[in-house]
């Protein structure tokens, strides 16, 4: 119980933390940031169960790795295209495990910071915290933050995966909404990166 305390006050202060507000140009909404959860089949191995929230869909690739689409629903642009905030409201995914759910929304990516980091609203019970940082990018690849690694720990009971990378992530907030076709190429690209880089780490243990 301790644990679970110092827990959610790790996350209140993180989400006491004022973002960074130098991005400045409208987005307008458009197609969805795609992500490829290569950790699905290790999240699924340690008893947790993976769900879409809200406007958020999920399906599954013939590996196992649960493929999410969140709309962007707006954000901020820097006039020279280099930095953005881009918001997901009304989307997320749910954690479960043994009947406790975490459930993980209203993701906004932002690339103003030194490091690119995605944050979010936390849900546990009667318990929600907004502006948690939940993920970090390192171009296309998405790793879970100390924050979130640590919550996830205490509140499922898994393994603590902090740092560990949990798939690939693809955004364009000035893009053209996309037709179903790109959308599935851009599946298909995403999980060839995958495949990719599962076979680099099978060939670095040889």
């Amino acid at each position: 119980m301790m644990k679970k305390l110092a827990v959610s006050a790790a996350l209140a202060a993180f989400a006491a933390a004022p973002l960074s507000a130098s991005a400045n140009t409208p987005i307008s909404p458009v197609g969805p940031t795609v992500t490829v959860l290569t950790a699905t089949p290790t999240l699924v191995g340690a008893g947790v169960g993976v769900t879409a929230l809200g406007t958020g869909s999920l399906s599954f690739d013939a590996s196992g790795n649960a493929v999410g689409l969140f709309p962007i629903t707006g954000g901020f642009l820097d006039p020279d295209l280099s930095n953005a905030k881009i918001e997901h409201v009304g989307s997320g995914l749910r954690l479960s495990r043994s009947g406790v759910d975490v459930d993980l929304e209203n993701f906004l990516i932002d690339t103003t910071l030194a490091q690119d980091t995605i944050f979010g609203q936390v849900t546990v019970g009667s318990t929600v915290l907004n502006d948690v940082p939940l993920f970090t990018l390192s171009g296309l690849n998405l790793f879970l933050s100390d924050t979130a690694g640590a919550a996830l720990n205490s509140f499922l009971g898994i393994p603590n995966l902090a740092g560990a990378q949990l798939g690939f992530a693809l955004t364009s907030p000035v893009a053209a909404v996309p037709e179903p076709e790109t959308y599935a190429m851009m599946i298909a690209g995403l999980g060839a990166i995958a495949v990719m880089a599962r076979r680099r780490q099978q060939a670095l243990k040889i």
